[in-house]
């Protein structure tokens, strides 16, 4: 099942993306729908002011295959910018 989520975006402090705790893993797209903010997708500990993760350009997605027990932070440079995020379980092998 797929579950999408708009969230806002603090340009101080990383805010979670992905399920929080332990899960059975997931893929995750992230699209920045900000037409000027850019996005930094990482750790809790490389999402921050001085330290930024991944960076996704405005009106740009980047998708992950997220593994159990791991998370997703992002942070913007600019206060109240928002990404939507659509996460699905990971494809079971037969």
């Amino acid at each position: 099942m797929a579950i999408h989520n708009l969230i806002s975006l603090s340009n101080t402090e990383s805010t979670i993306v992905s399920p929080s705790g332990t899960h059975s893993g997931v893929d995750i797209t992230i699209q920045n729908v900000d037409a000027e903010a850019y996005v930094y997708i990482g750790a809790t500990d490389s999402t921050s002011s001085t330290d930024y993760g991944y960076r996704i350009s405005p009106n740009n997605a980047i998708a992950f295959e997220l593994p159990g027990k791991d998370s997703l932070y992002a942070i913007s440079d600019t206060n109240g910018s928002q990404v939507g995020v659509i996460l699905t379980n990971l494809e079971s092998g037969s």
